[in-house]
């Protein structure tokens, strides 16, 4: 992550210096877009439809951005266990099929043949599932009936797909925050945005006023 020398007195934590965990903050921000659109009354098929493959697509490049973060300016331990962390989503893909096994194969699905795996139904205060009758138009809920998407088919068929997405996020998150520990960085710690220097004792002083400040004035 490559800025202007005027940013030289700005930090932020490591882990929003990364393409990738930027992705992933995209992804969580899609995710709980989805789950406020299942509560309302009613919404196009369409709506829900766009933001699944978007949300897909991102959440799956926070792992693909790996790479592009390897090569960044970033310390080079951070970089070396990026690059090693991916190599081992690649070399073990038993441990880690919730990539291989769905976000990677709902992305290609929907780039190469715009087909996904997730489909809109109802679910009756009895827990019986019932799938919607219809794919255009407005999607109307029945009488006391939550709406939901579940997975179609495949390893995760009939798994709430809202939940699946949350826990790809969770499974994204911890890759990237075990790639910054192993370099020997906290996710959450502050560093120089233009040169990675530590944030001086003074600053983390004045930061800890504010944050008590904001907590006060709430």
């Amino acid at each position: 992550m490559a800025v202007p020398k005027k940013y030289a007195n700005n930090y932020i934590a490591i882990k929003y210096m990364l393409s990738s965990y930027r992705a992933l903050t995209d992804s969580r921000a899609g995710i709980r877009h989805l789950e406020d659109m299942l509560k309302e009354k009613s919404f196009l098929f369409s709506e829900w439809k766009i933001v699944w493959i978007g949300v897909c697509a991102t959440l799956r490049s926070s792992i693909d951005l790996f790479q592009l973060d390897a090569r960044s300016c970033l310390s080079q331990g951070i970089r070396n266990e990026l690059k090693a962390e991916w190599n081992l989503i690649k070399d073990n893909s038993d441990a880690h099929p919730i990539y291989w096994n769905f976000l990677k194969k709902e992305r290609d699905n929907i780039i190469h043949e715009y087909n996904w795996t997730a489909y809109e139904a109802w679910l009756e205060p009895d827990g019986t599932i019932q799938a919607s009758s219809t794919i255009i138009g407005h999607l109307l809920a029945p009488s006391d009936a939550k709406r939901v998407l579940l997975m179609q088919h495949g390893e995760y068929a009939g798994e709430d797909s809202l939940l699946l997405l949350s826990n790809a996020a969770d499974w994204a998150e911890a890759r990237i925050s075990s790639a910054i520990e192993r370099a020997g960085f906290s996710p959450d710690e502050k560093r120089g945005l233009f040169d990675f220097r530590e944030m001086p004792d003074t600053e983390i002083a004045l930061a800890g006023l504010v944050a008590r400040y904001a907590e006060t004035d709430v």
